[in-house]
């Protein structure tokens, strides 16, 4: 199943969240299919990933919710919803 992870910070949060960012290393079973973005002077990043069950996202999301929130919504190819 197909994920778009959402995720935001406050700006007091900025630096830390770049900080851990350098040093954080995927822990769930999932792929990356559009990779880890950030909006630009939002305070926000997102990525779509694939993966058979929620809670592997959710591994890597875990450690982040001191700084960040997150949203995790299904997503599904528009071309795939019509077929």
């Amino acid at each position: 199943m197909k994920f778009l992870v959402v995720w935001s910070w406050t700006p007091e949060h900025a630096k830390e969240v770049t900080e851990r960012f350098r040093q954080w290393k995927p822990k769930g079973n999932w792929k990356a299919l559009y990779p880890i973005s950030t909006m630009v002077g939002r305070n926000k990043g997102f990525c779509v990933v694939e993966c058979t069950e929620i809670a592997e996202a959710n591994k890597d999301v875990r450690e982040w919710t001191d700084i960040c929130t997150y949203e995790i919504v299904p997503i599904m190819d528009s071309r795939e919803a019509i077929a």
